[in-house]
């Protein structure tokens, strides 16, 4: 979100080439957050922005050969279950709020 997706790939490779086998977990926000980034509690407030935006975490997946995706899951997984206003953002806007994805390499057989 904060790096362009030409950014994303080249740390995704720097890792890929320094680590034989790992784990990341990262955060994701959707492509409209980049329109309106003003509106987003992390940045209206500083002088950040958002660089980049998925539909998916697949989109991540496709820069650079060898990353595989574990799993993904909206924050609104979890804001459903404690508000009133978390249900309906989650009803009504289910791919607008922020998304983590967990993404692997090499053997992680061999992670203990």
């Amino acid at each position: 979100m904060y790096f362009t997706l030409e950014q994303i790939r080249t740390l995704l490779n720097i890792l890929k080439d320094n680590f034989p086998r790992g784990i990341l977990i990262a955060e994701q926000n959707s492509k409209l957050m980049i329109r309106n980034e003003k509106h987003h509690d992390t940045v209206k407030n500083t002088n950040a922005h958002f660089r980049s935006g998925t539909d998916s975490a697949q989109e991540i997946v496709a820069l650079t050969d060898g990353i595989r995706l574990l799993s993904e899951h909206s924050f609104n997984e979890e804001m459903k279950k404690y508000s009133l206003r978390g249900k309906l953002f989650a009803l009504l806007l289910p791919k607008v709020n922020d998304r983590w994805a967990t993404f692997a390499w090499g053997d992680l057989r061999l992670i203990h």
